[in-house]
């Protein structure tokens, strides 16, 4: 049974003490002045986002009034409007982002975004909310959510509160830290209306301020120092020292190393030289930098694990490239995505001692299962 049981004005969205404060929060309503008068097909995808959007901070809103008389509450972080604006950017940490979001930083990079935090006594929450019916992604966000967080806060337990809209499936399929509420539909058009038009003719208006002791700035939380790029060399170098394999899949074996896997995806073992990962990818014509092609070992879902390969090409383009049996499935990455920036960080860190072979990626295929879910 959950210590927080949904309140009627979360449940039936009670906009009465909230309403003044969602007209200072930042939205994007540039193409939906039309709207009303002339709803196109793309002005709806844009409209749909915007009511998810400020779903999002009316349960954020109504959060804030709810921990003010929930006992077992004792900090409640504060984020959009409410926060102080933090005018030195910060490298890395539990922050507010320039959308002002609660993020967690790395080397400037966003891994991961929260849509709420709040803690008890021996507990942190996050929250996550959506309007979405559908829950199955979702519920693959919280495995890096919750991981990341033990990590930063190993002291605490880790649990979720999820807030959906009625309708929504999969309510049955969430982990058993979750909390989930479902609330009414959010379909105030002449609330909408109004806020669109109120951020149209730039109304600036200031949110009531937070005066309650359990409110706090994200940068004041004291966390557990985790070095992202540090720990992947870290894994790499500890993943490499057995003395009699190559690497060290009884190293990946372990609760730790599962909280790594959840908070990475993937974790990098070496490189293939190319004109042995072309023996096994024969279709692969395109020129790779440094003769390097990054082979890590990847959650491919909750239980299973597998290898993946990484050429950085020469134009730069970064591809995945996934080997199975049968198939070869190869996938352009963003240029600005995280994987990005993780291969150019090995690329720096892997010299001639990490290199692998065709024998050392067969014996890995062969005994990958020995990794297992905790």
């Amino acid at each position: 049974m959950s210590q927080f049981s949904i309140s009627d004005d979360v449940k039936n969205l009670n906009l009465t003490n909230i309403k003044d404060n969602l007209f200072s929060y930042k939205y994007d309503i540039k193409r939906l002045s039309a709207y009303f008068q002339n709803p196109t097909e793309e002005l709806e995808h844009f409209f749909s986002s915007f009511k998810g959007e400020v779903y999002e901070n009316i349960i954020y809103e109504l959060l804030l009034e709810y921990a003010k008389t929930a006992p077992d509450i004792k900090k409640f972080i504060l984020k959009g409007p409410h926060q102080k604006r933090d005018l030195i950017p910060n490298k890395s940490g539990l922050l507010i982002d320039n959308s002002n979001q609660i993020v967690y930083k790395a080397s400037y990079k966003d891994i991961s975004e929260f849509d709420a935090l709040f803690f008890t006594n021996n507990e942190i929450y996050f929250v996550e909310m959506s309007t979405s019916k559908k829950t199955a992604s979702l519920n693959k966000r919280l495995f890096k959510k919750q991981a990341l967080l033990k990590v930063l806060f190993p002291y605490l337990e880790v649990k979720a509160l999820i807030v959906l809209t009625k309708g929504s499936v999969g309510l049955n399929n969430f982990p058993s830290y979750c909390t989930v509420w479902v609330t009414n539909d959010f379909e105030d058009e002449d609330f909408l209306k109004e806020l669109i038009e109120k951020k149209r003719q730039k109304k600036i208006t200031f949110p009531s301020e937070k005066k309650d002791a359990k409110f706090i700035e994200a940068n004041t939380i004291s966390h557990s120092n985790f070095k992202y790029f540090q720990t992947l060399k870290w894994i790499l170098y500890k993943a490499r020292s057995h003395k009699n394999f190559s690497v060290d899949l009884g190293f990946f074996n372990s609760k730790d190393l599962n909280l790594y896997f959840d908070i990475y995806t993937k974790l990098y073992i070496g490189y293939l030289k190319i004109e042995d990962f072309r023996q096994i990818a024969k279709d692969y014509d395109y020129e790779v930098r440094d003769d390097k092609v990054i082979v890590s070992i990847e959650k491919i879902n909750q239980k299973t694990y597998g290898i993946i390969y990484y050429p950085k090409n020469k134009n730069g383009q970064l591809k995945r490239v996934k080997i199975d049996e049968t198939t070869i499935k190869i996938k352009d990455k963003e240029a600005e995505g995280f994987t990005n920036a993780e291969i150019k960080f090995m690329l720096n860190v892997l010299d001639e001692k990490f290199v692998l072979t065709l024998n050392d990626i067969n014996h890995i295929n062969k005994n990958i299962s020995i990794i297992k879910t905790f």
